[in-house]
């Protein structure tokens, strides 16, 4: 029961996943860093499975996790592609399309 009866119930609550049980295939949405740093937000399918890589963060070496996600139907695991997250993160669950 909300704590507030006015208050609308949402159409849509996220199912998150941890990076690391992810598996290739599933449907995501997933923010993180490209491979020049910048922040992305990728939607799509899980090219490869998630890997443990070290990553450049303003001078330092630090662990991440890296995905591939794309919804281009021949996609293959590139630098356009891939993310990387913190090893905590979470990614958003999507329904197959």
């Amino acid at each position: 029961m909300s704590k507030n009866p006015g208050a609308a119930e949402p159409d849509h609550v996220p199912h998150t996943q941890e990076i690391g049980e992810l598996r290739a295939g599933q449907r995501v949405t997933v923010t993180g860093k490209d491979t020049r740093g910048y922040s992305v937000t990728r939607t799509g399918r899980i090219l490869a499975a998630p890997r443990k890589v070290m990553a450049q963060d303003w001078g330092k070496r630090v662990k991440r996790w890296r995905l591939h996600v794309s919804d281009e139907p021949d996609a293959m695991p590139a630098h356009s592609n891939s993310v990387a997250t913190p090893l905590n993160a979470t990614a958003e669950l999507l329904p197959d399309a």
